[in-house]
C-alpha cells in the first residue's frame, strides 16, 4: 500500500517536471523567435480589428470586395469567439506581415498590410491556421503551435524553404508549410478552427 502511494506520488511529479520542461521548452523558442523578429515588449498594437466595420474604416478607400467580405466575416465570429483579439500595429515595418502571440490569446498585424485589402485576409487566415495549431492541447495557452497534419502544398513548402524570416525558426518549419498552405483558404481555416479548437 505504501508502495503504491510512493508509486503514484513519484508518477505524478514526473509527469509535472515533463509538463514543465515541455512549457519551458516552448517559451524558450517563442522567446527565440520574438528575438529573431525584433518583437519587444513595449511594442503595443494601436488598433483592435474585431468587426467587418474596423477593418473596413482602416482599409479607406481600398475596400474587402464583397467575397472578401463573406470569407472574412465567419473568420473574425469564430476568433472573437475563441477568445483572440487581432490587432493592428502601431508603425509599419519590415520584419513580417503578421504574428500570433499564444501567450497573450492575441493576433498582431503589420499596418503595411492596409495597402492590400488581399494581403490583410492572407495573413489574418495565416495567423488564423497558427491559432488552431496551438488548440491541440486544448488551448495551454503559452505553448508554441505544432502540426496538425494538414496537406501541404510543394509552392508552400519551397516558399518557407526559400525564405530568409525562415532561416532561424526555432519551431517545426510544418508549422509554417500549413499555415502558408492555407493562408488563400479562409473559409477552409474556418473549418479548421472549427475542428481542432473548443469554445472558450
Amino acid at each position: 500500500m505504501r508502495f503504491n502511494r510512493r508509486w503514484r506520488y513519484g508518477l505524478g511529479l514526473s509527469a509535472l517536471l515533463i509538463v514543465l520542461g515541455v512549457q519551458g521548452r516552448q517559451q524558450w523558442q517563442q522567446q527565440r523567435w520574438a528575438d529573431t523578429l525584433g518583437i519587444t515588449a513595449s511594442a503595443l498594437p494601436s488598433d483592435r480589428l474585431v468587426t467587418l466595420a474596423d477593418w473596413q474604416r482602416r482599409l479607406e478607400p481600398r475596400q474587402f470586395t464583397p467575397n472578401q467580405q463573406q470569407q472574412l466575416q465567419p473568420l473574425l465570429i469564430r476568433l472573437q469567439r475563441l477568445g483572440i483579439s487581432v490587432e493592428l500595429e502601431a508603425e509599419p515595418h519590415d520584419r513580417y506581415a503578421g504574428l500570433w502571440l499564444p501567450s497573450q490569446r492575441q493576433i498582431r498585424l503589420n499596418p503595411r498590410l492596409l495597402r492590400s485589402p488581399t494581403a490583410l485576409l492572407h495573413s489574418l487566415s495565416h495567423e488564423s491556421v497558427h491559432v488552431a495549431q496551438s488548440c491541440r492541447s486544448n488551448f495551454l495557452w503559452g505553448y508554441s503551435p505544432v502540426p496538425l497534419g494538414l496537406p501541404t502544398t510543394p509552392a508552400a513548402r519551397q516558399r518557407v524553404d526559400r525564405s530568409l524570416l525562415y532561416q532561424n525558426y526555432p519551431g517545426d518549419r510544418r508549422v509554417e508549410y500549413e499555415a502558408h498552405t492555407y493562408a488563400q483558404q479562409p473559409e477552409q481555416v474556418v473549418q479548421i478552427l472549427n475542428e481542432t479548437c473548443p469554445e472558450s
